[in-house]
């Protein structure tokens, strides 16, 4: 696990934890599994593709391109 994915997850779980969200909710919410909600947080998934983030973006609420960044998609 890279310090760049270990951080991202953790941001990731920071959204959802401020959202007062379970990994269940979330992943119903972003329909993903919660396994890999699980494994992005965990910092066990490599960068999750786009259409992931953007549906992690709509179902946390939270800036689009705030996330492509924070995933190494730009610097």
């Amino acid at each position: 696990m890279s310090p760049k994915t270990a951080d991202f997850g953790s941001y990731i779980r920071e959204c959802r934890q401020k959202k007062e969200m379970n990994i269940s909710q979330l992943a119903e919410a972003a329909e993903i599994s919660a396994a890999q909600v699980s494994r992005i947080e965990c910092g066990l998934r490599l960068t999750p593709k786009p259409q992931t983030l953007k549906a992690l973006a709509n179902a946390l609420d939270v800036d689009f391109e705030d996330l492509m960044r924070r995933a190494g998609y730009f610097d």
